[in-house]
């Protein structure tokens, strides 16, 4: 079928999109710029409110759009310009395929001859786009991705009220500087608000007083000779899909990729010269200050400075606009009076407050930063055109092989270059030495041509004590990362099928870490239940299939998160009780963590057998509850089920709109990401899933620069986003099933379902 579209204004001649049967469209131009408005225009047409709505988070506009819920968030958000409204945008040498991407995205706005449905359902009319859209964008996803600061409020606060042996053992990095400040702030760190942590969780209850696989190969541990990539982002499972994925050709050009809705950047993607792939780099972007005040005057190394007053004014949805005043010192926003200020809290506590500092907020960035990287002719290149001017606005490792074999991997952000302090707990404000510098590009440059021959992320501690300063403060656990390096261990020559496999591995390095020490307190107990999980876990083999049996205890003991118990009852405090939801990062709580020698939990040995084997207890119960008493049939297929669907399911056109529910393998820490939610076994009730997949693989992509012109690939659910839309969820049980698809870059070759021609 083919469809004539007048010609978007500005191009450069004729082009066309041909969609393929999978739901990938091909825009084959005779410019690169022609390419990104086309690219552009389909990002219109099949995701234009995930763009909308998108924008109107990353510019503060959300309570505009949506109410006034949203109006906290909104304030927050520019208190901290993350809309970079407060310094404008810097230029950029990919300014003109974000200008080319913008006249290809409003061309469809402009085309419309009727609103779009969702836009209907919120009572909101399209809208052009603009380059300060797409850097605030940029910037939205540094400001949101890893929440590292409420990490380091429960810290300070629960090391300076209990003692820093407490936790020392349970944060990744520690310093003696850090243990100093402790010491010196131990006042207000002791009376710090936790009713703060709600400006980052807001779900999160308080008491009164709360990922992805990335791995390149060079080609001579590649069957074919050249390097080899394989992808696969972990993000919430939804419809539409999270990014937008689309190829592009001008000449001898070409370049897929997948994007956020509305900018014109290829997060992960490959061309003939270059592949590269992206993880969450859990980077601390984010350092946290005690302050003294006094009135309006907050103190400083040097003396005493005014208190600024930004005022802002928040539109929100049927109601009059709000102003808001936030009272900010050079670090960032002071948290406490803007709390007040949006009556979330009343706290009186006027001589220490609390400021945040975040890495861009007085950084200008720009529309083209990122553009430029499909562009690039080699790995070299390619890290050229990440950072300007030593900027980057991600928080991301990225890995860049090139056809000749040369692999560089980059944390791609701008943060704090700390000395003496780690970051992982709150600082003195008026001490200048914690002001510190930004990285720069060459800082952050962290491995060339390795040589193992290979290099790999998974949302891991990728540095260890290495380089100048620490970048991860709070990661995941390490084990999808080692199976990683266990995997590309085994073998001296992998193909694009071996590199499949591992994407679909259900074996979990960290079960068999914890097991061990959880297995021998279990033993202890003369509780038969107890005992035969035990014994039902000593024989697991720690693959998370849908028929394993151990995977129905082990998952749904780690959900209950034992160490909340025993901790609140050594130490009776509440704000334990926000663990880990408030502060996901501190999450290095194991068995033998706790009994380490020396260690001031040591004395609770006996307490800690008990809260493990009374949790146990409580499993056996609810899982026999759900899946009978004969353990030999419970299979982890019948808790652990996927089910995903359109927000707006209730609704229709959306009514159609939904997956699932599947048996599906995996758990959070197997390459075969699968994080799980819900009640558990044994308390779902009315149809509902005991632990429901919510997170994982958004698509899954293997390419041979052998021949980057077929990949294998498949998406979560589709590539659609419209609700009469062919492609939103054509590819979910092929990726459900771990199949892959071909995907094709020759015109010649495709599988034709429909081409639209700019004239």
């Amino acid at each position: 079928m083919k469809i004539k579209v007048n010609r978007i204004k500005g191009a450069d001649g004729p082009f066309e999109i041909v969609w393929d049967k999978l739901g990938i469209p091909h825009v084959y131009a005779t410019s690169v710029a022609d390419s990104y408005r086309g690219m552009g225009y389909a990002a219109g047409y099949e995701r234009l409110w995930q763009t909308h709505l998108s924008c109107a988070y990353a510019n503060g506009e959300a309570a505009a759009l949506l109410g006034e819920r949203f109006v906290q968030q909104d304030a927050f958000q520019r208190g901290f310009n993350v809309h970079c409204g407060q310094i404008g945008l810097s230029e950029s040498k990919g300014d003109w395929i974000a200008d080319a991407y913008l006249e290809g995205l409003n061309a469809y706005v402009l085309s419309l001859d009727e609103i779009p449905p969702e836009f209907l359902h919120a009572g909101a009319e399209p809208r052009l786009f603009t380059r300060m859209d797409i850097a605030a964008r940029y910037r939205f996803t540094s400001w949101f991705q890893h929440k590292s600061w409420t990490e380091k409020m429960m810290l300070g606060r629960l090391m300076a009220t209990h003692g820093i042996d407490y936790f020392s053992n349970h944060v990744l990095h520690l310093s003696n500087e850090d243990r100093d400040l402790i010491n010196d702030l131990n006042e207000p760190l002791r009376n710090l608000d936790p009713q703060i942590i709600k400006l980052a969780y807001p779900e999160v209850e308080v008491p009164t007083f709360s990922g992805s696989n990335n791995w390149a190969i060079t080609g001579e541990l590649s069957a074919s000779g050249k390097p080899i990539l394989a992808t696969d982002p972990h993000q919430p499972h939804s419809l539409p899909n999270t990014f937008f994925y689309i190829h592009l050709n001008a000449g001898s050009w070409d370049a897929f990729g997948a994007a956020f809705p509305g900018v014109p950047y290829f997060m992960m993607g490959y061309t003939p010269d270059v592949a590269w792939g992206l993880t969450t780099g859990f980077i601390d972007c984010y350092d946290l200050f005690i302050e003294e005040v006094n009135d309006d005057q907050y103190r400083t190394e040097s003396g005493w400075r005014p208190v600024e007053i930004q005022q802002e004014v928040i539109e929100i949805k049927d109601q009059p606009s709000r102003s808001i005043n936030i009272k900010k010192t050079h670090h960032g926003v002071l948290l406490e009076p803007f709390m007040n200020e949006l009556g979330m809290s009343d706290s009186k506590n006027n001589k220490y407050q609390t400021s945040l500092y975040w890495s861009l907020q007085n950084v200008p960035t720009s529309a083209g930063a990122l553009a430029l990287l499909p562009t690039a002719k080699s790995a070299k290149e390619f890290g050229e055109v990440l950072f300007e001017n030593d900027v980057c606005p991600l928080v991301n490792n990225i890995i860049c092989v090139d056809k000749d074999s040369q692999i560089e991997r980059y944390i791609a952000t701008t943060t704090p270059v700390r000395k003496g302090v780690t970051g992982s707990v709150p600082l003195a404000g008026w001490i200048d030495k914690y002001d510190f510098s930004l990285s720069t590009k060459d800082q952050l440059l962290v491995e060339k041509n390795p040589k193992s021959g290979f290099s790999f992320t998974a949302n891991n501690d990728t540095m260890g004590d290495e380089g100048d300063f620490y970048i991860h403060n709070f990661p995941t656990h390490s084990a999808r990362a080692d199976r990683i390096s266990e995997l590309l261990n085994q073998k001296k020559k992998f193909s694009v099928e071996d590199f499949c496999e591992m994407q679909l591995d259900l074996h979990d390095l960290r079960s068999i870490e914890v097991l061990p020490d959880l297995i021998k307190v279990l033993k202890e107990s003369d509780d038969q239940d107890i005992k035969l999980a035990a014994k039902i876990l000593g024989e697991w083999d720690s693959n998370t299939s849908v028929d394993s049996i151990g995977a129905c205890l082990y998952y749904p003991f780690l959900d209950r998160f034992w160490q909340r118990k025993y901790m609140h009852t050594v130490l009776q405090d509440d704000l334990i009780n926000l663990l880990p939801m408030a502060a996901p990062g501190l999450n290095r709580f194991d068995i033998g963590s706790f009994l380490t020698e020396g260690e001031p939990w040591i004395k609770h040995e006996e307490l800690l057998k008990t809260s493990v084997q009374e949790q146990m207890k409580t499993v056996m119960n609810r899982v026999k509850q759900e899946l009978g008493n004969d353990h030999l049939k419970w299979r982890w297929g019948d808790l652990h089920q996927i089910a995903f669907k359109h927000r707006l399911n209730k609704h229709k056109p959306w009514e159609n709109l939904k997956l699932g529910p599947d048996q599906i393998g995996g758990s959070p820490t197997t390459l075969a990401m699968a994080m799980h939610t819900g009640k558990g076994p044994g308390k779902a009730a009315n149809g509902e899933i005991p632990c429901r997949v919510f997170h994982g693989p958004a698509y899954r992509l293997v390419v041979d620069l052998a021949d980057p012109y077929h990949s294998k690939f498949v998406i979560a659910g589709g590539n659609g986003g419209r609700p009469d839309s062919n492609f939103s969820m054509n590819q979910y049980k092929s990726w459900l099933e771990g199949s892959y698809y071909t995907l094709n870059l020759k015109r010649e070759e495709l599988d034709e379902h429909s081409t639209w021609e700019f004239l």
